[in-house]
């Protein structure tokens, strides 16, 4: 594992406080359930499995770093989704950029290399940020300008999007049709009626879904200009 480049996400529930028992464990169930799709969806993707930790607490290594961003918004999406007027879900995420010594994937939390010691580092020291990303190599310009860009712009993206358009943008990650995404929403809850095509392209239009998934797929086709191989 010397010198090949992993991406460990630590996160732990926004607010956690302010939830109910019951609502932790949805929230956190939620949160495995999404990294076992994003496994079948990109296989090879996630070593192990996500490990859960005290009652707000998650850990996933990645061993195709390219797509740290990628599972970022799907998980953040994944719990947002699930919002309402009286309980507000999210989880803030630090990405760990390195190299790892061990890897326990029978409880990822028990692994060991700088990966996972920057994660943690800075999900501790992470103040009004909901996702933050760092490498072990900081001299590298490239990743640089990716980590003090991209990263914190998508993070203000994702904190505004409402339930719908996080609903809207889970599905188009798991590369679904329109209509598709449409049948799996509610129905709209004043009128009654499903959800229709247009309704699924207005909410990721206002997600400006097209921006993301173009930032997206630019960082993971151009891995090596952030050093994320």
């Amino acid at each position: 594992m010397k010198n090949k480049m992993f991406a460990a996400l630590t996160g732990d529930l926004v607010n956690s406080s302010m939830l109910t028992t019951g609502e932790s464990q949805m929230a956190m169930r939620w949160l495995r359930e999404a990294a076992m799709r994003f496994a079948i969806l990109y296989p090879g993707s996630i070593e192990g499995g996500m490990d859960t930790f005290r009652h707000d607490s998650w850990q996933v290594l990645l061993a195709r770093p390219s797509l740290c961003l990628r599972l970022a918004l799907y998980l953040r999406t994944a719990i947002k989704l699930h919002s309402d007027k009286k309980t507000r879900y999210d989880t803030r995420i630090s990405i760990g950029l390195g190299e790892v010594e061990s890897i326990a994937e029978s409880r990822i939390s028990d692994s060991r290399g700088k990966a996972f010691t920057i994660s943690g580092k800075n999900l501790d020291a992470m103040a009004r940020n909901r996702l933050v990303c760092q490498a072990q190599d900081e001299e590298s310009i490239g990743f640089s300008l990716f980590s003090r860009t991209a990263v914190p712009l998508l993070d203000c993206l994702v904190l505004d999007w409402t339930p719908t358009e996080a609903h809207a943008v889970h599905g188009a990650i798991e590369g679904r049709t329109q209509e598709e995404i449409a049948q799996l929403l509610p129905p709209n809850p004043r009128t009654g009626r499903a959800v229709t095509r247009q309704a699924v392209s207005d909410s990721l239009e206002r997600a400006y879904w097209g921006t993301v998934e173009d930032v997206l797929n630019f960082i993971e086709n151009e891995s090596k200009l952030w050093g994320l191989q």
